[in-house]
């Protein structure tokens, strides 16, 4: 058994009429229940165009309310620099120069881009986490 209950509204009674949407005529109009064919469904008829559908009734849920989930906070790219920041020495930091080989954990200073620590060394390419965000640049092209 579920924790949720499904609360199903009543179809209307036989020979009564209720007001519901055409989609012959194109507008709400009376119909008359002609019939029911279960507990969910009945038969109805269009009073002005004659037109018979099947009219079904809404089910509810009720009972347990849905429960979110909390999102984990992102880091932000400032956050992710500072913290690799207080791992490396950054009172000395080797200017950029795409000549230059880079080793990781090592802080360079970029023309443009600022102060950044060098997290990755490729063959030919570092990955570097700046203030801004994480950027590839060239290295050891000398």
């Amino acid at each position: 058994m579920s924790a949720e209950t499904i609360q199903v509204e009543k179809l209307p009674a036989v020979a009564t009429n209720m007001y519901y949407a055409c989609k012959k005529c194109d507008a709400d109009r009376y119909h008359k229940v002609i019939a029911h064919v279960d507990s969910e469904r009945a038969k109805i008829e269009c009073e002005v165009c004659g037109s018979v559908k099947t009219y079904r009734v809404k089910k509810t849920k009720a009972g347990v309310k849905k429960t979110t989930t909390r999102r984990r906070k992102s880091k932000t790219p400032a956050d992710i620099w500072a913290e690799l920041k207080e791992t490396v020495d950054v009172a000395s930091p080797m200017t950029y120069d795409m000549k230059q080989r880079f080793e990781a954990n090592s802080a360079i200073e970029h023309p443009k881009f600022g102060l950044g620590v060098v997290t990755e060394v490729q063959a030919l390419k570092i990955h570097v986490t700046f203030e801004d965000g994480d950027r590839y640049l060239v290295h050891n092209r000398g």
